[in-house]
């Protein structure tokens, strides 16, 4: 049986992990992600994967910093258009909407911390994925690359 990037995509960023460890707010922690490029290259993240809604509208509020290859993961099921703002948002973000073919639809880079300007999604996703503002710009993470499970870190 042969399983499509869409479903091991879903399967893997809608379905909740065993072993992640869970908080009360909602987030699970050690979810780990890689970005491939279109030149094979691989850029591993270890994220914090929304389960809630309580957990999407706090997201990355009041956090005061955030590693290079960290960040947080929203999870939309069903895809849909969405918005985010960075009310309450101490860093600067790299926003990146993923298709619910694991693919990147847009990046969108915010440095307006404490800001409830919306920046809204031109198509349904099913994930965004936050990580600290001009990263993607320095791995060279550009609209087209996939995002899926780590090699050994689901």
């Amino acid at each position: 049986m042969t399983i499509s990037r869409r479903s091991l995509f879903l399967l893997v960023c809608l379905v909740p992990l065993v072993s992640a460890r869970a908080f009360a707010n909602g987030i699970e922690t050690s979810y780990q992600l890689e970005i491939l490029g279109d030149d094979g290259a691989r850029h591993a993240f270890a994220v914090a994967r929304v389960t809630d809604r309580a957990g999407q509208a706090k997201g990355l509020m009041h956090v005061p910093s955030l590693a290079p290859d960290t960040g947080m993961l929203f999870v939309f099921d069903p895809p849909r258009k969405v918005g985010f703002w960075m009310r309450n948002t101490r860093i600067p973000l790299d926003m990146i909407f993923i298709g619910a073919d694991g693919r990147i639809a847009e990046i969108t880079t915010r440095h307006d911390t404490n800001s409830d300007r919306l920046t809204t999604s031109k198509e349904a996703v099913a994930a965004v994925l936050e990580i600290a503002a001009g990263r993607a710009a320095e791995l060279g993470v550009k609209a087209g690359h996939i995002v899926q499970p780590a090699r050994g870190g689901m």
